[in-house]
């Protein structure tokens, strides 16, 4: 008689947009005979303060110490145990993660099979050739299977001599069937209480949702607004997130009455948010927003950063949003911005543009491509 196989992915934290990514994939490889795990450990410091993690019954929970190290967080779980007998063990590819160097050694001295879930480089590193960046590319092609966000992250990780064949390209989602459900549920009535609430009296409302740090260039979006609102008498500007940059949001919100900065905002309120808004606006660091911007049918207009992350691959300019030149210059910005909500025919096909592309980067098909990639490791 075959051993039923196990499956386990170790997670630093459990962020609330995957949940159902997991109780999926849980579903899905239980219906092959296979036992799905769950690990991770309760938030710490900065993350605890976002608010935005989860809990789930059939998970386990682990302990979680977190160190200051040559001015980085590195971070410990005790997951050695809670891995023990799994045939398959999936982390997040970081080097921050000390289990991790564990679970490789364990695998490289004849342990069960170990595998990366990541981006296969720092896409925000600020010195991609240096020695962090290297010992990254290194220990990438010394586990087993690969779980690459994107078709480009695979690319990626086959370039660096990772056989193909033993990589699976995720299509990295967030939890498009709550967000879907809730954007159809919301109401006018709805709308007018939010926009009353906030005092939002504009027809031409931008919108940034995510969290609030450096790489979000928050000045740079602010100035650009105060541009825009010139040319566009009725614009208003949503700042909706919290961050270490949080602040900066706060103090244009104080200054300018147009632009407003309630917090951060999840479930119904992000919903209503997204419904009323006609173009989400970050010219910074791009990843997940994009889906954001998908299901809510509010086409992005960003910039050609060059610390984007690896779902940027999703946007398409011109068909489901808009990559503007990084000159370094607001104006420019505020200009694609500006031809954009005068454009009627190119809002109307980038929002049809953002509709499809929902319909393919749902939590669904992360889920699936997955759990489809964990059966073939625990197979092959």
């Amino acid at each position: 008689m075959s051993t039923r196989k196990k499956v386990t992915f170790l997670t630093l934290v459990l962020s609330h947009y995957r949940v159902v990514v997991h109780e999926q994939i849980r579903k899905m490889l239980s219906e092959q005979g296979i036992e799905y795990q769950l690990v991770y450990s309760a938030p710490e410091g900065s993350d605890a303060k976002k608010g935005d993690t989860a809990i789930l019954p059939w998970a386990q929970k682990v302990p979680l110490k977190t160190f200051d190290f040559a001015g980085r967080k590195i971070h410990f779980q005790k997951a050695l145990q809670a891995t023990k007998g799994s045939d398959l063990v999936i982390v997040s590819q970081e080097n921050k993660l000390l289990m991790n160097y564990f679970l490789l050694a364990r695998y490289l001295f004849g342990g069960k099979r170990f595998a990366y879930f990541g981006h296969g480089k720092g896409f925000q590193s600020k010195n991609p050739n240096g020695i962090l960046e290297l010992w990254k590319k290194f220990l990438a092609k010394r586990v087993y299977w690969w779980f690459a966000y994107t078709p480009g992250v695979a690319e990626l990780v086959n370039s660096l001599g990772f056989p193909k064949e033993r990589i699976t390209t995720v299509c990295n989602s967030i939890d498009t069937i709550k967000l879907r459900e809730e954007i159809e549920s919301v109401t006018d009535k709805d709308v007018s209480s939010f926009r009353k609430k906030f005092q939002i009296t504009g027809n031409n409302i931008g919108i940034y949702i995510g969290g609030m740090y450096e790489e979000k260039r928050l000045p740079f979006l602010c100035e650009a607004a105060i541009r825009i609102r010139r040319e566009v008498p009725d614009f208003e500007l949503l700042l909706i997130g919290s961050g270490s940059h949080s602040h900066i949001a706060q103090e244009y919100a104080a200054k300018h009455s147009f632009i407003h900065a309630p917090g951060p905002m999840f479930d119904k309120d992000r919903a209503i948010a997204l419904k009323l808004s006609d173009v989400f606006l970050m010219p910074g660091l791009v990843g997940l927003a994009v889906i954001d911007s998908f299901i809510g049918e509010c086409p992005i207009v960003t910039t050609d950063y060059r610390h984007h992350s690896p779902e940027l691959e999703y946007l398409k300019s011109g068909e489901n949003g808009l990559i503007i030149p990084d000159d370094g210059s607001e104006a420019t910005y505020a200009d694609a911005v500006t031809n954009f909500l005068g454009d009627k025919i190119l809002r109307k096909k980038m929002t049809s543009g953002c509709r499809a592309s929902g319909q393919l980067y749902t939590a669904e098909n992360m889920a699936r491509n997955l759990a489809n990639g964990m059966k073939q490791a625990v197979n092959a």
